[in-house]
């Protein structure tokens, strides 16, 4: 029974021991966690958007850019009719300017030959202080629908189509 008992209490000591040092070094870190990754830090900005071309057409992209923070993940060169794609931005390390940007597609190959041509924008903005603000523009052959947005990591769905 004295055997139990002094396992049973390492056992409570090494729970007890374990908390603290998680802790500790939980502190040690500081309010930005593991760095590099950009989750949890509170000074950092990133947009995530998922897209969906529902457009009956090719969607090839002719313009993109950004004003502030850097790529991650590239808007996709060409989306297929039907495909979904994902790009993704965050602020510099350090930047107190958040992310902001533009992404624009041409449509091709459409199934509809009048919507040849014509362009569909999405310009971005996840502030460093404020709101977050998205504008999108189907060029007048194409509806688009936005979802999402919010918060110092936005993740946007995007859709893009005949509606």
């Amino acid at each position: 029974m004295r055997t139990l008992t002094r396992w049973a209490a390492a056992v409570v000591m090494g729970a007890v021991v374990g908390v603290l040092a998680v802790s500790a070094s939980a502190q040690a870190v500081g309010v930005g966690g593991v760095r590099g990754d950009g989750e949890g830090d509170e000074t950092s900005r990133g947009l995530q958007v998922r897209m969906h071309n529902a457009t009956g057409c090719r969607l090839t992209r002719t313009d993109y850019g950004l004003t502030s923070g850097q790529f991650v993940a590239r808007p996709p060169a060409t989306l297929s009719k039907g495909q979904d794609g994902v790009f993704e931005a965050r602020s510099r390390e350090g930047s107190l300017k958040g992310v902001a940007g533009r992404v624009e597609y041409t449509a091709d190959n459409c199934d509809a030959s009048w919507r040849d041509g014509h362009t569909i924008r999405l310009t971005f903005g996840v502030a460093y202080n404020g709101m977050n603000s998205f504008n999108t523009d189907g060029g007048g052959a194409f509806g688009t629908r936005l979802s999402g947005g919010s918060g110092n990591h936005a993740v946007l769905s995007w859709g893009v189509g005949r509606f």
